[in-house]
């Protein structure tokens, strides 16, 4: 049976269509209306078909799908019947070099699916104009890199649509390779990389000569207080603030890409303010990142190496009082939580076997936690009371003036009262180190809740003698986990305000670390339903949890970074939440 679809010709031109895609076919019609009106087209479906009925009238124009024009000898045969017609053929994809079936059809043009309405009528168009070369636009090339799985699907997949070509990086040096291989046009560079900071890989990118010309534009939380850093990069146009949309998404990077040269980027005067509806903006902050080198002894040299992002002409806020001039000696690392988690610094902390005191001063007294060679001793503060208020079960028969004075000791020397009541042997050993344990994690969990809060690592050879007799804690990742227990859902109203609508997924290393923690049974059942489709509120009700329950375990795993919560791409165009099931896919887990 015959599909045709004509119309009144005055040139009689005509155009054989065969393409067994429904939505491809009307696609294709529709853009051939355009292009050729007054043309008769034709729609065969299969190429003894096309045969028939071309058998008898000239053609201008093939449009062929090659997945069912498979048949070589029959398109050499539809070839040889019209050896003055254009031929279009539809291919699974770009192809290093032309297929056999395509030899005996002469001069053909090629086009790769999934292709874009625009770059089809602009093909046919050229070759139904008579003796003009034709040459199909290229198209532009973005590199991502991000260390986000979900950012990397969510920015592919709502570019691809958008028919640019994008390759993807999940590290520096995986985006400074791609870089110099595949000469993009633009890159979307994430600011917070695990293994370089953005700004550093945009001063390598500007200082050679095979990528100095590439526009970049950084992606982060924290554009506002990155407008420095952006300043000090020629090839940085500006700040796409996350988490964005796919609307602005493809508005900033259509108005940086199709801009002159020369030109201001368009990303300077409105995406620096591209946020979340109703997200407030941070305050400028400055920190010393994890990755810097470590400091020497000598105080200047700390101030100049730990001053900001790298670069010694970063300007300073005003710090708390440990950090002042000479508070602190041999600063391995310092920062601030608005940019870095508690969970990287402390896998930092376990990742390089270091030895000393993580110092943090968040909403209360500065909290001191020290580590001995990677691992958790104990959390301590000199605010006794704010360490402990209440009065525990073993310390009721203590004599209580000498409860009163380990409280002094501990405001004095931050030995925590349990430990010096053990040594004058006023409680035993082992209430002893459960007292520690559980009022440390409890102490801890504070800072977790805080919504900023500044750190400073001191690396010391020896830690204070009242964690001498202490054990560490064997696993790190457990022990944030306990911290993160002790928090309750009015601690975190507002940090743990998730949008309801929003999707969780397992972060690049996510699902491989929490097969490792010991989750309790409720943990487990939650986490089970991260696949990269299913929202808060979805998960919330398979599993009959009231919201803010759930919204306070979800903060669980964003804190540890193992799961990262994304607005639904589904809001806009329903197809391409396909990019969650297919990283879900990717990871291991089911439907």
């Amino acid at each position: 049976m015959k599909d045709s679809t004509a119309w009144t010709t005055k040139r009689e031109e005509r155009i054989l269509v065969l393409e067994p895609d429904e939505s491809m076919l009307s696609s294709i019609l529709s853009a051939l209306h355009e292009v050729a009106p007054e043309a008769v087209v034709d729609v065969a479906h299969d190429l003894e078909e096309a045969h028939r009925i071309t058998a008898d009238e000239p053609v201008e124009l093939f449009v062929l799908d090659l997945d069912a024009a498979c048949d070589s000898a029959l398109l050499g045969d539809l070839r040889a019947s019209h050896p003055k017609a254009e031929a279009i053929f539809l291919t699974a994809g770009h192809l290093a070099s032309p297929p056999e079936e395509s030899e005996r059809m002469g001069d053909v043009h090629f086009l790769g699916k999934p292709f874009s309405d625009s770059d089809f009528r602009n093909l046919a168009q050229n070759l139904l104009r008579s003796g003009e070369d034709v040459r199909l636009p290229e198209r532009q090339r973005i590199l991502v890199i991000d260390d986000s799985l979900m950012l990397l699907g969510f920015v592919e997949e709502i570019l691809t649509e958008a028919n640019y070509q994008v390759v993807t990086a999940g590290t520096s040096q995986e985006g400074l390779q791609a870089a110099r291989q595949q000469k993009p046009d633009l890159i979307l560079l994430d600011y917070l990389l695990p293994d370089l900071p953005g700004d550093e890989l945009s001063q390598r990118l500007s200082e050679d000569e095979s990528t100095a010309h590439i526009p970049v534009l950084f992606m982060s939380g924290f554009g506002t207080d990155l407008e420095d850093a952006q300043a000090r990069s020629e090839n940085v146009l500006g700040i796409l603030h996350k988490p964005f949309t796919s609307d602005s998404l493809l508005k900033v990077v259509e108005e940086n890409l199709s801009r002159e040269e020369g030109a201001e980027p368009a990303v300077r005067s409105e995406f620096t303010n591209v946020v979340s509806p109703g997200e407030e903006e941070t305050s400028v902050v400055t920190f010393s990142p994890l990755w810097n080198e470590p400091a020497s002894a000598s105080s200047q040299e700390n101030e100049q190496t730990h001053s900001g992002f790298g670069d010694l002409d970063f300007p300073a806020p005003p710090e708390p009082a440990f950090f002042e001039s000479g508070a602190l000696a041999n600063i391995y690392f310092s920062g601030d939580t608005g940019f870095f988690s508690f969970s990287r610094v402390l896998r930092v902390i376990g990742h390089e076997k270091l030895t000393g005191t993580l110092r943090s001063a968040g909403t209360r007294e500065n909290v001191d936690l020290h580590a001995r060679e990677g691992k958790v001793v104990l959390v301590t503060t000199r605010d006794a009371e704010g360490y402990c208020s209440e009065a525990p079960v073993t310390l009721v028969n203590i004599d209580p003036d000498r409860v009163a004075a380990a409280r002094e000791t501990q405001t004095q020397t931050g030995c925590p009262l349990f430990i010096t009541l053990l040594r004058e042997d006023l409680i035993l050993r082992d209430p002893a180190l459960q007292l520690v344990q559980h009022y440390g994690q409890k102490l801890f969990a504070q800072q977790w809740s805080a919504p900023r809060v500044r750190f400073a690592f001191e690396q010391t050879s020896e830690l204070p003698d009242f964690t001498n007799d202490i054990p560490a804690e064997d696993d790190i990742e457990h022990w944030m986990l306990s911290t993160l227990r002790f928090v309750q859902a009015q601690d975190v109203a507002e940090k743990a305000n998730y949008d309801p609508a929003w999707i969780p997924a397992y972060t690049r290393d996510g699902f491989e670390r929490i097969q490792k923690l010991r989750l309790t049974v409720a943990e487990a059942q939650f986490a089970s339903q991260f696949n990269g489709t299913r929202s808060i509120a979805q998960i919330a009700r398979n599993l009959r949890l009231d919201l803010k329950f759930a919204r306070l375990t979800l903060f669980r795993f964003v804190e540890l970074e193992i799961v990262e919560c994304w607005p639904p791409a589904a809001s806009e165009k329903a197809e391409r939440g396909s990019v969650f099931k297919r990283l879900g896919r990717s990871i291991g887990i089911g439907e």
